[in-house]
């Protein structure tokens, strides 16, 4: 059975799934280079109908994620909440209305945009289309392409279908696999309060929220604590945005007040108080639901644009409840195809296969090279690509790493990588300014497992957070030592653990590295340059060799370097 699953906003998206097994999955973004495009899908629908070899009248199924409405059986719920906000005053229940006009209207432009492809497209008497929740879809993701067969989902974004934050109950052996115990509206989202910070020291909101947090490794969180307070704040197990001068669920505008409170505290303070805060009410409701249910241990997974934040997941993780967690890797909007696609193979009776690995995007082209002018470009075969990039990273070059299918999802994990050595505590300032970005939290680092145990405290090889980058954990001094570039202020780093059963070439690069430099890791950070997505493709990549990005370029079995 084929299923097509798909997301038209935000990061526009497009996946598929055969038989139960996700086979293929890209966003819009790697296509059009155009950072978080939200524009309809069509070159990642192509591209998945390619991967399998089909035309789209082959599809059995289409699932769509992105604009279903408020949940019935929510609309109760709803009203109490509606009144609350009445009650507290003229400018909370204006403030209320007018975050679910703005949902509505948002939401009716995305789904007349599916609806008409729709029309144009697909026989509906040869392929159903089914539509999914918003937060279904992200609870879906996060649960079915787990390892767990049980535990407990949680999911927080900005906002979808009227919701922002929801916590399931899941098991994979029951028809219905997942249960609600708790969702918050929109008007009540950890994702607009943590933007909100974001925008108001001055930058992008939904873009440069890991900036943020970054920038709180470096303030006092107790300071402006009482203010976060203020905007939003967990109550018997309810998250409660306080609708008023303090907290809007939008953007911006921002009040005289809220300005004049934060005025004398620095940004660093500011974002160090956001950070925490946002962290206390995620292990508040956890905590809450987790004893509400009686539950005294649980596995955890996640997903949502909230738990992009990797610090955020690492205080999850050590809940004296929970014993492992799994972040889905594409855990922003762009993952919501993947959610409903498979959760309606779940219904059709499939066994829906865990995700094994992120590489589902398009293939590097080695192919095309051949065309390149040999005059601007000296290109070589490798027969052993590990002793040459341990030796041009000796020589101090910055090496851009391309090979097989792309990564789904925001973190480049060694098939778009550039790699550097971490024992340059300069590298931060430097390599930052060649991609033109402004960054606070350090690179992070990619490691062998079998290293991992003596670099990072309480190691376990069964936490996928770290497979996928997905959270810190707190670094030995050995390990900071060695790796001070990727190492944070804090003490811990976010690290990509390679098995050699998975990543047989870059288990061999990092042991080979590790004998002739003696430090324990390299630097793994994302193969663009700032506000473009991930290189996708020969074209990309040599854009960035030319620009002076990256010295080098390894591609599949090629080594590039300009002449």
């Amino acid at each position: 059975m084929i299923i097509l699953g798909i997301c038209n906003d935000e990061t526009a998206s497009a996946c598929l799934f055969k038989h139960g097994k996700l086979i293929a999955a890209a966003s819009e973004e790697r296509f059009s280079r155009k950072k978080m495009d939200n524009s309809f899908p069509s070159h990642s629908i192509k591209y998945v109908l390619q991967e399998a070899n089909i035309p789209l009248s082959e599809v059995d199924s289409i699932a769509y994620s992105w604009s279903k409405g408020l949940d019935k059986n929510l609309l109760k719920k709803y009203e109490e909440r509606r009144n609350l906000a009445k009650k507290k005053g003229v400018n909370s229940f204006k403030i209320f209305l007018e975050r679910r006009e703005w949902d509505k209207k948002r939401d009716l432009v995305v789904r007349q945009e599916f609806d008409q492809w729709v029309d144009k497209n697909i026989d509906l008497s040869n392929t159903e289309v089914l539509d999914y929740f918003h937060h279904e879809a992200h609870a879906s993701s996060a649960a079915l392409m787990s390892p767990f067969d049980n535990g407990i989902v949680l999911t927080a974004d900005g906002r979808g279908d009227g919701e922002s934050t929801t916590i399931w109950s899941f098991n994979r052996n029951y028809p219905q696999c997942l249960s609600k115990i708790y969702s918050s509206f929109s008007c009540d989202s950890l994702g607009y309060f943590y933007g909100r910070i974001t925008g108001i020291l001055g930058f992008k909101p939904m873009r440069h929220e890991g900036k943020i947090t970054g920038l709180a490794a470096y303030g006092n969180p107790l300071k402006a604590l009482p203010i976060m307070k203020k905007m939003i704040e967990v109550k018997e197990g309810k998250l409660i945005g306080n609708l008023g001068d303090y907290y809007r669920p939008f953007f911006s505008p921002y009040s005289d007040e809220l300005i004049k409170e934060l005025l004398p505290f620095s940004r660093e303070d500011i974002a160090a108080a956001a950070q925490l805060h946002l962290e206390n009410c995620l292990y508040e409701l956890l905590d809450f639901h987790l004893k509400d249910n009686e539950l005294k241990e649980s596995n955890l997974m996640l997903a949502g644009g909230v738990f992009g934040n990797v610090k955020a997941t690492h205080v999850l993780k050590n809940h004296p409840r929970i014993n492992q967690v799994f972040v889905q890797p594409q855990m922003g909007d762009g993952g919501l195809c993947i959610g409903a696609a498979a959760l309606l193979a779940k219904q059709k009776g499939l066994n829906i296969s865990a995700i094994s690995n992120t590489y589902l995007g398009p293939s590097i082209e080695e192919e095309s090279l051949d065309a390149l002018p040999k005059e601007l470009f000296d290109i070589t075969n490798c027969d052993n690509i590990e002793k040459l990039i341990c030796k041009d990273l000796m020589d101090e070059n910055v090496i851009g790493f391309a090979r097989g299918r792309m990564e789904f999802g925001p973190r480049a994990l060694c098939h778009r990588s550039i790699l550097y050595k971490t024992s340059d505590k300069s590298i931060n300032d430097w390599l930052n300014k060649r991609m033109n970005r402004t960054e606070f939290m350090p690179f992070a680092p990619v490691i062998r497992e079998e290293t991992a145990f003596k670099a990072f405290k309480g190691f376990s090889a069964l936490d996928s957070t770290l497979k996928y980058m997905t959270s810190t954990i707190e670094c030995t001094e050995e390990f900071i030592a060695s790796c001070p570039s990727v190492a944070h202020i804090d003490g811990t780093a976010r690290p990509q653990i390679i098995k050699k059963i998975e990543d047989p070439l870059m288990w061999n690069i990092l042991e080979s590295w590790e004998k002739l430099s003696g430090e324990m890791s390299l630097v793994n950070t994302s193969f663009n340059a700032h506000e473009e997505p991930i290189v996708c493709n020969v074209n990309d990549c040599l854009k960035s060799l030319e620009s002076g990005m990256i010295d080098i370029l390894y591609l599949g079995n090629k080594r590039i370097k300009r002449k």
